[in-house]
Protein backbone atom coordinates (compact mmCIF):
# COMPACT_ATOMS: atom_id res chain seq x y z
CA UNK A 1 0.00 0.00 0.00
CA UNK A 2 1.73 3.05 -1.15
CA UNK A 3 1.47 6.64 1.11
CA UNK A 4 -1.75 7.83 -0.43
CA UNK A 5 -3.30 4.93 -0.38
CA UNK A 6 -2.64 4.39 3.52
CA UNK A 7 -3.96 8.30 3.88
CA UNK A 8 -7.15 7.69 2.39
CA UNK A 9 -7.98 4.17 4.24
CA UNK A 10 -7.03 5.45 7.78
CA UNK A 11 -9.02 8.70 6.99
CA UNK A 12 -12.08 6.83 6.27
CA UNK A 13 -12.18 4.13 9.17
CA UNK A 14 -10.97 4.02 12.39
CA UNK A 15 -7.67 2.44 13.65
CA UNK A 16 -6.65 0.82 16.60
CA UNK A 17 -5.55 2.97 20.05
CA UNK A 18 -2.08 2.73 21.08
CA UNK A 19 -2.07 3.41 24.76
CA UNK A 20 1.28 2.56 26.11
CA UNK A 21 4.36 4.79 26.87
CA UNK A 22 5.66 7.20 24.41
CA UNK A 23 8.08 5.58 22.70
CA UNK A 24 5.48 3.01 21.02
CA UNK A 25 6.06 2.83 17.36
CA UNK A 26 3.09 4.59 15.32
CA UNK A 27 2.81 0.85 13.44
CA UNK A 28 1.44 -0.24 16.21
CA UNK A 29 -1.85 1.53 15.58
CA UNK A 30 -2.99 -0.56 12.66
CA UNK A 31 -3.97 -3.10 14.72
CA UNK A 32 -7.88 -2.71 14.51
CA UNK A 33 -10.25 -3.18 17.40
CA UNK A 34 -11.04 -0.39 20.28
CA UNK A 35 -13.12 -0.98 23.31
CA UNK A 36 -16.62 0.52 22.72
CA UNK A 37 -16.94 0.71 26.72
CA UNK A 38 -16.70 4.14 28.44
CA UNK A 39 -14.11 2.78 30.50
CA UNK A 40 -11.50 1.00 28.38
CA UNK A 41 -9.95 -2.05 29.89
CA UNK A 42 -6.57 -2.04 27.88
CA UNK A 43 -4.66 1.03 29.30
CA UNK A 44 -1.41 0.91 30.34
CA UNK A 45 0.33 -0.07 33.69
CA UNK A 46 1.98 3.85 34.79
CA UNK A 47 5.88 3.65 34.87
CA UNK A 48 7.23 2.97 38.29
CA UNK A 49 8.60 6.94 39.58
CA UNK A 50 6.68 8.95 36.82
CA UNK A 51 3.67 11.20 38.11
CA UNK A 52 0.57 9.92 36.47
CA UNK A 53 -3.22 10.57 35.93
CA UNK A 54 -4.30 7.42 37.59
CA UNK A 55 -8.23 5.88 38.11
CA UNK A 56 -7.35 6.40 41.92
CA UNK A 57 -6.42 9.87 40.95
CA UNK A 58 -9.52 11.11 38.36
CA UNK A 59 -11.67 9.79 40.96
CA UNK A 60 -10.28 12.15 43.81
CA UNK A 61 -10.98 14.92 41.43
CA UNK A 62 -13.90 14.16 40.54
CA UNK A 63 -17.18 12.67 41.54
CA UNK A 64 -17.79 9.93 39.19
CA UNK A 65 -20.91 8.21 40.77
CA UNK A 66 -23.58 10.14 38.64
CA UNK A 67 -24.81 8.10 35.46
CA UNK A 68 -23.48 8.96 31.81
CA UNK A 69 -26.33 7.29 30.17
CA UNK A 70 -28.91 9.13 27.88
CA UNK A 71 -26.68 12.43 27.55
CA UNK A 72 -26.31 13.57 24.43
CA UNK A 73 -22.64 14.75 24.80
CA UNK A 74 -21.15 16.78 21.89
CA UNK A 75 -17.45 17.52 21.10
CA UNK A 76 -16.03 20.88 20.15
CA UNK A 77 -12.20 20.75 19.22
CA UNK A 78 -10.04 24.26 18.27
CA UNK A 79 -7.82 24.46 15.21
CA UNK A 80 -5.11 26.47 14.90
CA UNK A 81 -4.52 26.64 10.99
CA UNK A 82 -0.85 27.96 10.09
CA UNK A 83 -0.07 24.93 7.96
CA UNK A 84 -0.38 26.21 4.65
CA UNK A 85 0.65 29.41 2.56
CA UNK A 86 -0.87 32.58 3.62
CA UNK A 87 0.03 35.83 1.60
CA UNK A 88 -0.03 38.07 4.69
CA UNK A 89 2.52 35.75 7.01
CA UNK A 90 4.53 35.02 3.29
CA UNK A 91 4.99 39.26 3.01
CA UNK A 92 7.43 38.63 5.91
CA UNK A 93 8.86 35.02 6.27
CA UNK A 94 9.13 34.37 2.22
CA UNK A 95 7.37 32.51 -0.44
CA UNK A 96 5.75 29.14 1.01
CA UNK A 97 6.31 30.14 4.31
CA UNK A 98 4.37 28.33 7.07
CA UNK A 99 4.98 27.24 10.67
CA UNK A 100 5.87 23.53 9.79
CA UNK A 101 9.32 24.98 9.27
CA UNK A 102 9.48 26.66 13.30
CA UNK A 103 8.41 22.49 14.13
CA UNK A 104 11.43 21.33 11.55
CA UNK A 105 13.34 23.63 13.47
CA UNK A 106 12.57 22.88 17.31
CA UNK A 107 15.09 21.24 19.18
CA UNK A 108 14.88 18.57 22.73
CA UNK A 109 15.46 20.44 25.24
CA UNK A 110 16.66 18.36 28.40
CA UNK A 111 17.01 14.32 27.92
CA UNK A 112 13.66 12.40 26.64
CA UNK A 113 12.39 15.58 24.97
CA UNK A 114 9.89 14.49 21.81
CA UNK A 115 11.02 17.05 19.43
CA UNK A 116 10.82 18.14 16.75
CA UNK A 117 7.29 16.66 16.58
CA UNK A 118 6.39 14.08 12.91
CA UNK A 119 3.50 14.74 12.12
CA UNK A 120 2.42 10.84 10.31
CA UNK A 121 0.11 12.36 7.77
CA UNK A 122 3.62 14.33 6.78
CA UNK A 123 3.48 18.80 6.51
CA UNK A 124 0.01 18.94 4.05
CA UNK A 125 -1.29 21.58 2.84
CA UNK A 126 -4.07 22.13 5.25
CA UNK A 127 -5.86 24.39 2.21
CA UNK A 128 -6.34 21.60 0.21
CA UNK A 129 -9.73 20.18 -0.22
CA UNK A 130 -8.79 17.24 -0.78
CA UNK A 131 -6.50 17.08 2.44
CA UNK A 132 -9.14 18.88 4.15
CA UNK A 133 -11.71 15.92 3.31
CA UNK A 134 -9.56 13.36 4.93
CA UNK A 135 -9.02 15.45 8.09
CA UNK A 136 -13.16 15.83 8.25
CA UNK A 137 -13.61 12.16 7.20
CA UNK A 138 -11.10 11.37 10.19
CA UNK A 139 -12.74 14.16 12.90
CA UNK A 140 -16.07 12.81 12.21
CA UNK A 141 -15.49 9.11 12.57
CA UNK A 142 -13.65 9.54 15.87
CA UNK A 143 -16.60 11.36 17.45
CA UNK A 144 -15.60 15.30 17.03
CA UNK A 145 -19.01 16.99 16.19
CA UNK A 146 -17.03 20.67 15.66
CA UNK A 147 -14.37 22.23 14.48
CA UNK A 148 -13.72 25.89 16.92
CA UNK A 149 -11.42 27.42 14.01
CA UNK A 150 -8.85 29.93 15.66
CA UNK A 151 -9.64 32.93 13.06
CA UNK A 152 -7.47 36.25 12.65
CA UNK A 153 -8.88 39.69 11.42
CA UNK A 154 -6.65 42.79 11.92
CA UNK A 155 -9.08 45.74 10.54
CA UNK A 156 -10.32 43.63 7.63
CA UNK A 157 -6.90 42.35 7.02
CA UNK A 158 -7.05 38.72 7.07
CA UNK A 159 -4.64 35.57 7.42
CA UNK A 160 -4.16 31.93 7.84
CA UNK A 161 -8.27 31.60 6.75
CA UNK A 162 -7.18 30.38 3.39
CA UNK A 163 -7.32 26.53 5.55
CA UNK A 164 -10.76 27.26 6.09
CA UNK A 165 -12.16 29.46 3.26
CA UNK A 166 -10.39 27.47 0.06
CA UNK A 167 -9.91 23.62 2.32
CA UNK A 168 -12.69 23.48 4.72
CA UNK A 169 -15.69 24.47 2.67
CA UNK A 170 -14.53 23.48 -0.71
CA UNK A 171 -14.57 20.03 0.52
CA UNK A 172 -16.88 17.64 -0.42
CA UNK A 173 -18.06 16.04 3.13
CA UNK A 174 -17.99 19.27 4.59
CA UNK A 175 -21.38 18.63 6.22
CA UNK A 176 -20.01 15.62 7.80
CA UNK A 177 -18.29 18.27 10.52
CA UNK A 178 -19.84 21.56 12.04
CA UNK A 179 -17.46 24.43 12.29
CA UNK A 180 -17.30 27.88 14.25
CA UNK A 181 -14.84 30.71 14.21
CA UNK A 182 -13.30 32.26 17.67
CA UNK A 183 -12.19 35.37 17.11
CA UNK A 184 -8.31 35.00 17.74
CA UNK A 185 -8.65 39.09 18.76
CA UNK A 186 -4.59 39.33 20.24
CA UNK A 187 -1.38 40.71 19.19
CA UNK A 188 0.58 38.92 16.90
CA UNK A 189 3.78 38.59 18.17
CA UNK A 190 7.10 36.83 16.09
CA UNK A 191 7.31 33.43 17.89
CA UNK A 192 9.58 32.11 14.67
CA UNK A 193 11.25 31.48 16.84
CA UNK A 194 10.86 34.41 19.74
CA UNK A 195 13.37 36.03 21.00
CA UNK A 196 16.12 34.31 23.76
CA UNK A 197 15.91 37.37 26.43
CA UNK A 198 12.00 37.18 26.55
CA UNK A 199 10.77 40.27 25.02
CA UNK A 200 8.19 39.45 22.17
CA UNK A 201 8.60 41.26 18.58
CA UNK A 202 4.81 42.48 18.11
CA UNK A 203 4.48 42.34 14.15
CA UNK A 204 0.86 43.21 13.83
CA UNK A 205 -1.25 45.21 16.93
CA UNK A 206 -4.99 44.68 17.26
CA UNK A 207 -6.80 47.60 17.34
CA UNK A 208 -10.78 48.33 17.54
CA UNK A 209 -12.91 50.81 15.99
CA UNK A 210 -17.03 50.74 16.02
CA UNK A 211 -16.53 51.27 11.89
CA UNK A 212 -14.16 47.96 11.62
CA UNK A 213 -16.75 46.38 13.67
CA UNK A 214 -19.60 46.73 11.48
CA UNK A 215 -17.42 45.54 8.90
CA UNK A 216 -16.45 42.37 10.82
CA UNK A 217 -20.13 41.23 11.20
CA UNK A 218 -20.56 41.78 7.61
CA UNK A 219 -17.84 39.40 6.34
CA UNK A 220 -18.81 36.98 9.33
CA UNK A 221 -22.83 36.65 8.08
CA UNK A 222 -21.80 36.88 4.24
CA UNK A 223 -18.78 33.93 4.60
CA UNK A 224 -19.39 31.48 7.60
CA UNK A 225 -23.10 32.04 9.08
CA UNK A 226 -24.85 30.89 6.24
CA UNK A 227 -22.82 28.47 5.37
CA UNK A 228 -24.89 24.71 5.75
CA UNK A 229 -22.70 23.80 8.66
CA UNK A 230 -21.83 26.46 10.59
CA UNK A 231 -22.21 25.56 14.32
CA UNK A 232 -25.64 27.03 16.05
CA UNK A 233 -26.64 26.79 19.92
CA UNK A 234 -30.36 26.63 20.05
CA UNK A 235 -30.49 28.29 16.40
CA UNK A 236 -27.73 31.18 16.73
CA UNK A 237 -24.39 30.99 14.72
CA UNK A 238 -22.01 30.54 17.61
CA UNK A 239 -19.24 33.68 17.44
CA UNK A 240 -16.28 33.45 20.44
CA UNK A 241 -13.58 35.48 21.44
CA UNK A 242 -10.50 34.98 22.42
CA UNK A 243 -9.09 37.97 24.05
CA UNK A 244 -12.55 38.83 25.49
CA UNK A 245 -11.01 41.04 28.58
CA UNK A 246 -8.96 43.52 26.29
CA UNK A 247 -12.18 43.38 23.79
CA UNK A 248 -13.97 44.74 26.41
CA UNK A 249 -12.11 47.17 28.15
CA UNK A 250 -11.61 48.93 24.44
CA UNK A 251 -15.11 49.43 24.09
CA UNK A 252 -16.67 49.40 27.49
CA UNK A 253 -19.70 47.29 28.60
CA UNK A 254 -22.38 49.54 27.04
CA UNK A 255 -20.86 50.43 23.97
CA UNK A 256 -19.40 46.87 23.40
CA UNK A 257 -23.09 45.52 24.57
CA UNK A 258 -24.94 48.04 21.60
CA UNK A 259 -22.46 46.79 18.97
CA UNK A 260 -23.70 43.27 19.40
CA UNK A 261 -26.83 44.12 19.74
CA UNK A 262 -26.34 45.65 16.57
CA UNK A 263 -24.78 41.98 15.47
CA UNK A 264 -27.88 40.45 16.57
CA UNK A 265 -29.96 43.18 14.24
CA UNK A 266 -28.23 42.52 11.22
CA UNK A 267 -28.27 38.52 11.94
CA UNK A 268 -31.98 38.40 12.04
CA UNK A 269 -32.17 40.30 9.44
CA UNK A 270 -29.56 38.39 7.38
CA UNK A 271 -32.82 35.14 8.34
CA UNK A 272 -30.38 34.02 10.67
CA UNK A 273 -31.97 33.21 14.67
CA UNK A 274 -29.50 35.02 15.80
CA UNK A 275 -25.86 35.21 17.55
CA UNK A 276 -24.57 33.03 20.80
CA UNK A 277 -21.01 34.91 21.63
CA UNK A 278 -19.11 32.81 23.84
CA UNK A 279 -15.92 33.87 25.79
CA UNK A 280 -13.47 31.32 25.32
CA UNK A 281 -10.27 32.94 27.16
CA UNK A 282 -8.82 35.98 28.49
CA UNK A 283 -11.44 36.97 31.54
CA UNK A 284 -12.18 36.09 35.16
CA UNK A 285 -14.87 36.27 37.47
CA UNK A 286 -15.07 39.96 37.78
CA UNK A 287 -15.28 40.04 34.19
CA UNK A 288 -18.79 41.63 33.24
CA UNK A 289 -19.53 38.95 30.72
CA UNK A 290 -23.47 38.85 30.88
CA UNK A 291 -23.72 42.24 30.63
CA UNK A 292 -22.28 42.86 27.28
CA UNK A 293 -24.52 40.34 25.83
CA UNK A 294 -22.35 36.68 26.34
CA UNK A 295 -24.08 33.77 26.25
CA UNK A 296 -21.61 31.23 27.76
CA UNK A 297 -18.06 30.50 28.42
CA UNK A 298 -14.94 28.03 28.09
CA UNK A 299 -11.30 27.54 27.89
CA UNK A 300 -8.52 27.83 24.89
CA UNK A 301 -6.02 26.43 27.23
CA UNK A 302 -6.03 25.51 30.66
CA UNK A 303 -2.27 24.36 30.41
CA UNK A 304 -0.91 27.13 28.82
CA UNK A 305 1.65 29.72 30.26
CA UNK A 306 3.39 28.72 33.56
CA UNK A 307 6.64 29.31 34.44
CA UNK A 308 9.66 29.50 32.02
CA UNK A 309 12.36 27.37 31.53
CA UNK A 310 10.23 24.70 33.43
CA UNK A 311 8.65 21.06 33.12
CA UNK A 312 4.82 19.74 34.65
CA UNK A 313 3.51 16.05 34.29
CA UNK A 314 0.15 15.93 32.57
CA UNK A 315 -0.95 14.56 35.59
CA UNK A 316 -0.39 18.06 37.26
CA UNK A 317 -1.82 20.00 34.10
CA UNK A 318 -5.47 17.47 34.72
CA UNK A 319 -5.79 18.05 38.34
CA UNK A 320 -5.38 22.02 37.15
CA UNK A 321 -7.76 22.13 34.55
CA UNK A 322 -10.42 20.16 36.83
CA UNK A 323 -9.85 22.63 39.36
CA UNK A 324 -10.25 25.33 36.75
CA UNK A 325 -13.50 23.92 35.45
CA UNK A 326 -15.06 24.15 38.99
CA UNK A 327 -13.56 27.38 40.26
CA UNK A 328 -14.91 29.00 36.92
CA UNK A 329 -18.02 27.08 37.01
CA UNK A 330 -18.95 28.68 40.57
CA UNK A 331 -17.51 32.42 39.74
CA UNK A 332 -19.15 32.94 35.84
CA UNK A 333 -22.50 33.51 35.64
CA UNK A 334 -23.24 31.77 32.45
CA UNK A 335 -23.12 28.35 31.36
CA UNK A 336 -18.94 27.22 31.33
CA UNK A 337 -18.31 24.36 29.39
CA UNK A 338 -15.30 22.27 30.28
CA UNK A 339 -11.69 22.20 27.82
CA UNK A 340 -9.36 19.08 28.00
CA UNK A 341 -6.12 20.04 26.89
CA UNK A 342 -3.90 17.37 24.89
CA UNK A 343 -0.62 18.63 25.91
CA UNK A 344 1.49 22.00 26.18
CA UNK A 345 5.05 22.37 24.95
CA UNK A 346 6.04 25.94 23.33
CA UNK A 347 9.47 24.88 23.19
CA UNK A 348 9.81 25.01 19.41
CA UNK A 349 8.44 28.53 19.95
CA UNK A 350 10.60 29.75 22.90
CA UNK A 351 13.02 27.27 23.19
CA UNK A 352 14.90 27.72 27.06
CA UNK A 353 12.16 29.51 27.73
CA UNK A 354 9.43 27.14 27.39
CA UNK A 355 7.38 25.30 29.47
CA UNK A 356 7.04 21.77 28.75
CA UNK A 357 3.97 19.29 30.46
CA UNK A 358 5.71 15.81 30.07
CA UNK A 359 4.67 12.16 30.16
CA UNK A 360 1.31 12.68 28.28
CA UNK A 361 -0.60 9.77 26.96
CA UNK A 362 -3.37 8.72 25.65
CA UNK A 363 -4.71 6.89 28.25
CA UNK A 364 -4.46 9.42 30.60
CA UNK A 365 -6.36 12.33 28.03
CA UNK A 366 -9.07 9.63 28.24
CA UNK A 367 -9.89 9.93 31.53
CA UNK A 368 -9.33 13.82 31.42
CA UNK A 369 -12.16 13.58 28.96
CA UNK A 370 -13.92 11.77 31.25
CA UNK A 371 -13.63 14.01 33.91
CA UNK A 372 -15.30 16.39 31.89
CA UNK A 373 -18.67 14.36 30.92
CA UNK A 374 -19.06 13.70 34.65
CA UNK A 375 -18.36 17.45 35.54
CA UNK A 376 -21.17 18.34 33.14
CA UNK A 377 -23.84 15.69 34.44
CA UNK A 378 -22.75 16.97 38.16
CA UNK A 379 -23.24 20.41 37.25
CA UNK A 380 -26.03 19.99 35.27
CA UNK A 381 -24.59 21.44 32.40
CA UNK A 382 -26.66 21.75 28.76
CA UNK A 383 -26.27 22.06 26.29
CA UNK A 384 -23.36 19.09 27.38
CA UNK A 385 -20.70 20.28 25.03
CA UNK A 386 -16.74 19.09 26.08
CA UNK A 387 -14.14 21.03 23.93
CA UNK A 388 -10.58 19.97 23.62
CA UNK A 389 -7.31 21.61 22.63
CA UNK A 390 -6.61 21.37 19.77
CA UNK A 391 -6.40 19.51 16.39
CA UNK A 392 -3.26 20.61 14.85
CA UNK A 393 -1.13 22.83 17.30
CA UNK A 394 1.82 21.36 16.61
CA UNK A 395 4.14 23.98 18.11
CA UNK A 396 2.05 23.89 21.13
CA UNK A 397 2.10 20.05 21.83
CA UNK A 398 -1.19 20.06 21.76
CA UNK A 399 -2.78 18.39 18.75
CA UNK A 400 -5.28 14.98 18.22
CA UNK A 401 -3.83 14.74 14.77
CA UNK A 402 -1.64 11.19 14.28
CA UNK A 403 2.07 11.82 14.85
CA UNK A 404 4.95 9.61 14.44
CA UNK A 405 4.99 8.34 18.25
CA UNK A 406 1.28 8.62 19.62
CA UNK A 407 -0.23 7.64 15.88
CA UNK A 408 -3.78 7.09 16.28
CA UNK A 409 -4.30 6.48 19.99
CA UNK A 410 -5.69 9.91 21.10
CA UNK A 411 -8.14 9.99 18.30
CA UNK A 412 -9.09 6.61 19.96
CA UNK A 413 -9.46 7.74 23.08
CA UNK A 414 -11.84 10.69 21.49
CA UNK A 415 -13.68 7.82 19.57
CA UNK A 416 -14.01 5.42 22.91
CA UNK A 417 -15.51 8.19 24.93
CA UNK A 418 -18.11 10.30 22.15
CA UNK A 419 -18.05 8.02 18.85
Amino acid sequence: MNRREFIAATAAASVAAVTGAQTTHAAETNKAGASASSKPSNLATPPAGVDYFTEDRLAKAIDLSASLDGIDFKTVCYTFNPWHPSKWMEDRFGQGWTEYETMRNARPQFPGHYQPKRPLWGCFNEADPAWAQREIDLASSAGIDVFMIDWYWHEGTMFYHEQLEQGLLKAPNKDKIKFAVMWANHHWPNLYPAPEDGKEAIIFPQVYSEADMDHLIDYLIDHYFTQSNYWTIDGKAVFATFWTGHLIEHFGVEKLRKIFDGWQNRAIKAGLKGIHFQACAQYNKDTPLAACGFASTTDYHTFAGGPHGKTSSFAAGADRAIKRWHDMSGQVQLPYFPECPVGWDNSPRYGKNSHVFTNRTADQFERLLRAAKHFIVNQKIQPAFVYMGAWNEWTEDHYLLPDEVHGYSYLEAVKRQFG
